[in-house]
């Protein structure tokens, strides 16, 4: 976990105590919903709430509730068509925050099955193998006293 997660979760716990006892449900069934999701979802799910941060700065509180509400009235069907509209889901393990101009992106020169793969050079100098350890000295003896 990051240094800013952390902070978030120590400030989240810290104010805890002083939500209503509805609040701490919310909080409480929130967190768990999101212990149950993939990294690949709360990626999408960081995504989706940027995107939704950058829309709702145009729409007064009042417009936003409504809409909301508008939604949530909706029937799964109806919900799911909505979904099916919206842009489709990146393929790939790694999902980008911002997507990359074309010009920046590398080509990678594919490979045939009839070029052989490079290999690196497995010559190894005797200069770079370290000697063998020194012997140990045996056990040390203590000569006995003299009378």
């Amino acid at each position: 976990m990051s240094e800013a997660h952390k902070r978030k979760w120590l400030e989240i716990s810290r104010n805890y105590g002083t939500l209503t006892p509805q609040a701490q449900a919310t909080l409480t069934s929130r967190m768990n919903e999101w212990v149950a999701l993939s990294p690949q979802q709360r990626a999408q799910a960081r995504l989706n709430f940027g995107r939704t941060q950058e829309l709702s700065t145009q729409l007064t509180p009042e417009e936003k509730k409504a809409k909301w509400e508008a939604y949530q009235a909706l029937s799964p069907e109806e919900k799911n068509k909505l979904a099916a509209k919206g842009a489709p889901r990146p393929a790939g393990a790694a999902i980008a925050v911002k997507p990359v101009p074309p010009q920046k992106l590398a080509t990678v020169p594919a490979l045939s099955a009839s070029q052989p793969v490079p290999r690196a050079a497995t010559k190894i100098s005797p200069s770079t193998v370290a000697p063998a350890p020194a012997a140990l000295p045996g056990p040390a003896t203590i000569p006995a006293p003299q009378r």
